[in-house]
């Protein structure tokens, strides 16, 4: 009896680690499914050694210098205005623009060809909100077509802290969370930035 109490006992146990209450067993079926793509691993000295693109600078430089630090405030609270996209494992463009904003409009081409050749690897996320409402934005959307992500910050809480002296500002950032550079999207370093941050990121490299 007590020999097969064991045997009982050890079948339990056994059936409760593969049940449906063991969360790595689960996670486990959902990365071989394609539901989750496991992230890599990266040394966080493997961020401070690489070579980053050189900071933007001077006049250049119409907003609160925030290169080689965190966003100040965290994305996640704005609306989706296009289907959501995975941003994790990717470097990050953020697009503070508007449509009655003529240079704006004039750098989504950029941005879309942009979006177009690093699918994989570049999540450029277009951000509304500068004294124009939601619709406006989304009716601009219904008639340009484009690869890149839309959403819409209606109180700006991750524009405002930038204290940008205008838009269109972009916000390079690399998969650390990390502000790589910042500019106009018309300024010939701007190519320069995103390609040498894509180039560079330990975890881009990684993937």
């Amino acid at each position: 009896m007590n020999i097969l109490a064991m045997i009982i006992a050890s079948a339990g146990l056994t059936f409760g680690l593969a049940g449906p209450d063991c969360p790595l067993c689960a996670e486990k079926e959902r990365i071989a499914a394609g539901a989750v793509d496991p992230t890599p691993s990266v040394d966080p000295a493997a961020y401070a050694s690489a070579d980053w693109p050189a900071h933007n600078t001077g006049d250049s430089l119409y907003a609160k210098d925030f290169q080689g630090k965190s966003l100040p405030v965290a994305l996640g609270k704005e609306t989706w205005l296009s289907e959501q996209v995975k941003t994790e494992g990717k470097v990050l463009v953020l697009d503070f623009w508007a449509t009655w904003c003529p240079p704006c409009v004039a750098a989504s081409p950029i941005l879309d060809k942009m979006q177009k050749d690093h699918k994989d690897d570049l999540a450029i996320l277009a951000i509304g909100g500068q004294r124009e409402d939601e619709d406006t934005v989304r009716s601009y959307m219904q008639e340009h077509k484009v690869a890149y992500s839309h959403l819409f910050d209606e109180d700006q809480s991750v524009f405002a802290p930038f204290e940008s002296e205008g838009i269109p500002l972009v916000v390079v950032i690399s998969t650390d969370g990390v502000v790589r550079w910042i500019g106009n999207p018309h300024d010939k370093n701007f190519k320069k930035a995103v390609a040498q941050t894509l180039k560079v990121d330990p975890l881009v490299n990684a993937s």
